[in-house]
């Protein structure tokens, strides 16, 4: 079985609460969410508690990030969707095949 690993797609679902408990993302329904692993896609906290994961793997994870000159505290429920290694195509291009570019098209986008 694959793992979450470098140079690898993986397809996730997930909710994200800020450390008052209010919910900031639920993408735990609708298409999952796809990136390539190693990509500086997603935060990186995130991505490095997701290593060695194996699809149907659940976790809940938090931790505290700078963002700016403030430290921020995130709560996450993943599920791993999918596991699957990338083409050399999608090392290339930083992202799955098919994703289009992050151009922060608003809350219910699904640019991913």
């Amino acid at each position: 079985m694959l793992t979450v690993q470098k140079e690898h797609i993986i397809s996730l679902r997930y909710t994200m609460k800020d450390d008052q408990g209010v919910l900031l993302e639920d993408r735990m329904s609708g298409r999952p969410v796809e990136f390539l692993y190693g990509s500086g896609e997603i935060l990186p906290e995130l991505e490095a508690n997701l290593s060695g994961m194996v699809p149907g793997d659940v976790a809940n994870l938090s931790f505290s990030t700078e963002l700016g000159s403030s430290l921020e505290s995130y709560f996450f429920e993943v599920v791993v969707e999918g596991v699957r290694k990338a083409t050399e195509s999608e090392i290339a291009n930083g992202r799955p095949e098919g994703a289009k570019e992050n151009t922060d098209c608003g809350p219910e986008c699904e640019c991913w």
